[in-house]
């Protein structure tokens, strides 16, 4: 196993995709209009501000990981150069997002606050008065959204990439087809982590009886939870399947000694409890404060722990 790497790694692949999934929520309630139906919208609040901090903060755990962050500087900036490398499009990709967060974190703030808008930048340049502060936020909504959806599968594709070293991280969709999982499971994972930070937490804090608002919402949690789920089986099924060091980190997750972490840290609250919950919230067509919160912890808590897992289970091909 990569029990070299602990959890420094996962932290900064966690921070990635939780950041670019609520930058995801807020622009979804820009986009189609959702929180202009109410004088208060925490989701859009939280997952505009949050989102460039996170961002900001893993990309220098990352920086910091790679050894020159620290020793040698100077180095990161050749990283923008080299075209081929999967670091150089990351890079790329977070210096243009990380940007866009905090303007649209900016934007939100000066459209919920107006007075201090006026009072900071009005007063002082009457010409921002005419500003189409929404018009700006609907093109950096759409914009940064694009560069999210990277971001999140950027977060699978920097692990697949080190394949065929380490099997495991390769694991393709179907067997045969060059096509590594861990992409489409990290997207769908930020997804479902960002509307744990921004509706089931953030949202259930501020206003306990937000779930009356996004009626919806369930169903959404209902459809990510389950598809996250189903990926997680298909990525460990084709990775028994396969011979070698994949095979082996499958079988650590499911029983070994990762097995622990996967279904106390990640099964139970991050797919079963929001499962069984938001199933009874269509039914009883109610949602209690205790459940909501106890949702958006679980879905961040099993963010985190599936990357570790994933993370600390790759077995080296030269090892096996």
């Amino acid at each position: 196993m990569q029990t070299i790497w602990e959890w420094l790694p996962p932290i900064y692949l966690f921070l990635g995709g939780l950041g670019a999934g609520a930058f995801l929520v807020a622009a979804i309630m820009e986009w189609t209009g959702e929180q202009y139906k109410h004088d208060f919208c925490p989701s859009s609040l939280v997952g505009s501000t949050v989102c460039g901090p996170l961002l900001l903060l893993g990309t220098v755990l990352l920086v910091l990981d790679l050894g020159a962050g620290l020793r040698e500087p100077w180095r990161i900036f050749y990283m923008f150069t080299h075209f081929r490398s999967v670091m150089t499009w990351g890079i790329w990709i977070l210096s243009l997002f990380i940007p866009l967060c905090f303007a649209y974190g900016f934007l939100e703030l000066m459209e919920l606050y107006p007075r201090v808008w006026r009072g900071l930048f009005i007063r002082r340049f009457p010409p921002l008065r005419r500003l189409p502060l929404r018009w700006i936020k609907h093109i950096v909504a759409g914009v940064g959204s694009l560069f999210a959806v990277g971001t999140a599968i950027y977060t699978g594709v920097l692990l697949s990439a080190v394949g065929p070293s380490i099997p495991f991280w390769s694991t393709p969709i179907v067997s045969g087809l060059p096509v590594p999982m861990l992409p489409i499971l990290f997207l769908v994972s930020a997804i479902s982590t960002g509307l744990g930070l921004t509706v089931d937490l953030s949202a259930t804090l501020a206003v306990p009886a937000v779930m009356r608002r996004f009626h919806y919402m369930p169903i959404i949690h209902l459809v990510l939870i389950g598809l996250e789920g189903v990926l997680i089986g298909i990525l460990l099924l084709v990775a028994l399947n396969q011979s070698g060091g994949a095979a082996q980190s499958a079988t650590y997750i499911l029983s070994g000694p990762l097995s622990v972490a996967f279904w106390v840290g990640v099964v139970v609250p991050g797919l079963v409890y929001p499962f069984v919950v938001h199933a009874y919230a269509i039914g009883a067509r109610r949602h209690s404060i205790a459940s909501g919160l106890g949702s958006g912890a679980g879905l961040i808590i099993a963010g985190m722990f599936l990357r570790y897992i994933i993370v600390a289970s790759g077995v080296p091909a030269a090892l096996w």
